[in-house]
């Protein structure tokens, strides 16, 4: 049997990543969606940048919020991934039924019983020309929730050219 993922595909999928729940909110309502490109990009300030499909319903809770919570998930954690893979139609809220998953002091969604959060203020948005977007935000705050035996989601496609 031969596959039928191009060799540039294939090694374009190698390029590891994280696993988070991206989430926001804002007088709309909130949303979360499983994020697998972000990366920190520097120091001083801590600035994040998180890799964005255009048109996905968070945008608009961002640029209009100004925060961006991202989740970070401890590896095996596949409730999560269940839940947030595919993601939330505009106005269904994430946490509906059972606002005990999120940290009630702040306004952002964070989770919790993660492995980490960080609280991003939201900095910029680029378009790169493709088919997401790029946000860049400055960590303000952020809990590392795991223990030090656990490490974090990370994951790896077979084909770099779609999820």
């Amino acid at each position: 049997m031969t596959s039928s993922i191009s060799p540039l595909a294939a090694a374009l999928g190698k390029i590891p990543s994280g696993l988070a729940i991206a989430t926001s909110a804002a007088a709309q309502g909130r949303t979360a969606f499983l994020a697998s490109w972000y990366q920190q990009v520097s120091f001083n300030p801590p600035l994040v940048a998180l890799s964005i499909k255009s048109g996905r319903p968070i945008e608009s809770l961002i640029e209009e919020s100004g925060l961006i919570g991202l989740n970070l998930l401890r590896e095996g954690d596949f409730i999560s991934l269940k839940k947030y893979g595919k993601g939330f139609e505009p106005g269904i809220d994430p946490w509906a039924d059972d606002p005990s998953a999120l940290l009630s002091q702040y306004s952002t969604p964070l989770l919790a019983n993660g492995y980490a959060w960080l609280l991003l203020k939201f900095i910029k948005k680029i378009d790169v020309g493709g088919d997401h977007q790029l946000f860049i935000g400055e960590v303000i705050e952020g809990l590392f929730q795991g223990t030090e035996n656990e490490k974090p989601y990370t994951h790896i496609r077979k084909d770099g050219l779609g999820y």
